[in-house]
């Protein structure tokens, strides 16, 4: 049975660099939920914006089910051992529990922190705001198939990403220990 890294957590908490610090150090590879959606889009010429994308997926969860891409992301792969960023519905983490084992870490930081990180990156039509950044937040998590909130409720270990990336690695290595990836 593969062995799943499943790394969640709301916009700019620092699942990238979570997910790359493990690949990093476990020589595995990674594969994003958003990247698989695109390039679904992609194919079918749709614009690549976060409402369309947004739009897609909830078509691609009714006409498939909610655990599509992450069903597509398994069947791929053929290596033991993955990481999958980025997953926001339910049945992407029911699908991955019971076809996998699954290891799911949470990453999250304050929304101050995470509208500061969102700022310097400087993504066109990224909010600029704190009011919008958790308005969009809000919206986005209780009118899309997008369910952050929920999925965050079912994460095996969280980290909060608020302090230097020192005290974020080290949080990482104690999980990697304490799953038995690393000794």
């Amino acid at each position: 049975m593969k062995k799943i890294i499943g790394i969640i957590g709301p916009i700019a908490a620092g699942k990238d660099r979570v997910a790359a610090y493990i690949k990093e150090k476990l020589h595995c590879p990674m594969y994003q939920i958003s990247s698989e959606l695109k390039e679904l889009a992609k194919e079918q010429g749709i614009s690549i914006n976060r409402r369309n994308l947004i739009n897609y997926s909830r078509k691609l969860a009714a006409t498939h089910g909610d655990d599509y891409l992450a069903r597509r992301i398994l069947e791929q792969s053929n290596d033991e051992l993955i990481i999958i960023v980025g997953m926001r519905q339910i049945g992407q983490i029911d699908y991955l529990k019971t076809h996998s084992s699954f290891t799911l870490i949470g990453v999250d930081a304050e929304p101050k922190i995470r509208l500061n990180r969102v700022q310097n990156r400087k993504k066109i039509g990224d909010p600029m705001t704190l009011e919008t950044f958790i308005e969009i937040e809000k919206k986005d998590d209780g009118e899309s198939v997008q369910k952050i909130s929920d999925c965050m409720k079912r994460v095996d270990y969280t980290i909060k990403n608020n302090g230097d990336e020192e005290e974020l690695y080290s949080n990482i290595e104690y999980i990697m220990k304490t799953i038995k990836l690393r000794q």
